[in-house]
């Protein structure tokens, strides 16, 4: 029923509710989340409260909104479905550059998650163990597939999901904080350094994995 009144929503008035989407993004990095309110996104966007209840029941659910319009959601549904055709090296390094592209695509946005969060907000906490949760699972379908090869250890994949997820994620959160990159760096500079930070650490996981297998 839900999806249904939001797809209603969206052929109604699908001008208004990326208006909603953009000031609100706008909004949530500037000041943050719980500081923004309704009524401050509806004066960025230019329309009235009433507008944006239109499309969206909450606040909350404006930033999940956010976090599927992102691309988040398709990227981590394209992971869940990769085959285990290349080496499991190539693999791992191929989707550890496309998960940074899309965070450093998306920084701003994470940035006021994960800061969000940290601050205890309950909806920035949500999000971010929502796409946590759902990378985790994608990522340990595809390395299943390699344990099911023999090229991982039995009952190895979700550890090592993990353990790739939280180094891509700590690399990307120095990056956030100004280390080792900097605030001067061009979007491709910065990704460039943020993937040789990951590299030599995945091969390192990749390493300790033979060697116990």
């Amino acid at each position: 029923m839900r999806h249904l009144r939001a797809a209603k929503r969206t052929r109604r008035g699908p001008h208004t509710r990326q208006q909603i989407l953009d000031a609100s993004l706008r909004l949530f990095s500037e000041r943050g989340f719980a500081r923004t309110t309704v009524r401050d996104i509806a004066r960025q966007a230019g329309i009235t409260d009433a507008a944006i209840y239109y499309h969206f029941e909450s606040k909350r659910e404006l930033l999940e909104a956010l976090v599927e319009e992102r691309g988040f959601l398709s990227s981590l549904q394209d992971l869940a479905r990769l085959q285990a055709d290349f080496p499991l090296q190539e693999t791992l390094h191929w989707t550890a550059r496309g998960a940074i592209n899309i965070m450093d695509e998306n920084r701003d946005f994470l940035r006021l998650i994960i800061m969000e969060g940290l601050g205890g907000d309950e909806a920035a906490l949500e999000q971010y163990g929502r796409l946590l949760g759902l990378w985790e699972s994608a990522l340990t379908a595809v390395l299943r597939r390699y344990q099911d090869k023999g090229e991982l250890p039995e009952n190895s994949a979700e550890t090592v999901a993990r353990h790739i997820i939280y180094t891509i994620l700590m690399a990307f959160q120095e990056s956030l904080l100004g280390r080792y990159v900097s605030p001067d760096a061009s979007v491709e500079e910065r990704r460039a350094t943020l993937g040789t930070f990951v590299s030599p650490a995945l091969d390192h996981i990749i390493q300790g994995l033979s060697q116990n297998s």
